[in-house]
């Protein structure tokens, strides 16, 4: 059984299909069934499809998109802003 807390912090990992076999399909059977991490799967899927989509048709992101985004990022700790 795989828990919330740890499905969660492995979501970008599971949607870069970067990790192992095994824990790939645990993680997948817990998005299933749960309804915490499952609209946290979804949200993260939507926002990395709309990035594929924007860098394939070379779109340029409006600068208040950026700047929404850097704010989220730096709520969270992230080391990408």
């Amino acid at each position: 059984m795989t828990d919330c807390g740890k499905v969660l912090g492995q979501l970008w990992e599971f949607l870069d299909g970067e990790m192992p076999k095994q824990e790939a399909e645990d993680v997948r059977a817990h998005l299933v069934r749960c309804a915490h991490c499952n609209p946290q799967y979804k949200l993260q899927l939507r926002f990395l499809n709309a990035l594929v989509r924007a860098h394939a048709a070379r779109e340029v992101p409006r600068p208040e998109f950026v700047r929404r985004l850097r704010e989220i990022l730096a709520t969270i700790g992230s080391d990408l802003t």
